[in-house]
């Protein structure tokens, strides 16, 4: 019984908080649409089709790093 009173207080204190993380989500949903926006063009553009290109350009970064220690 104390469990399902615990389950239950929890649940209704879930529900009394939703209000409160949606307040002004019509001001956050524009700011984050256009950063949202931004972050797509900026992966689009440092996107490589070409595995080897990416693997070969790690392996290098990794070596230049290994030499400098």
């Amino acid at each position: 019984m104390k469990v399902v009173k615990i389950i239950l207080a929890l649940g209704l204190i879930v529900i009394a908080n939703s209000g409160i993380v949606m307040a002004n989500i019509a001001h956050f949903d524009e700011v984050w649409a256009k950063r949202a926006q931004r972050a797509k063009q900026i992966a689009e553009k440092a996107y490589d089709p070409n595995p080897h290109h990416v693997a070969n350009h790690l392996n290098h970064k990794t070596h230049q790093a290994h030499k400098a220690l």
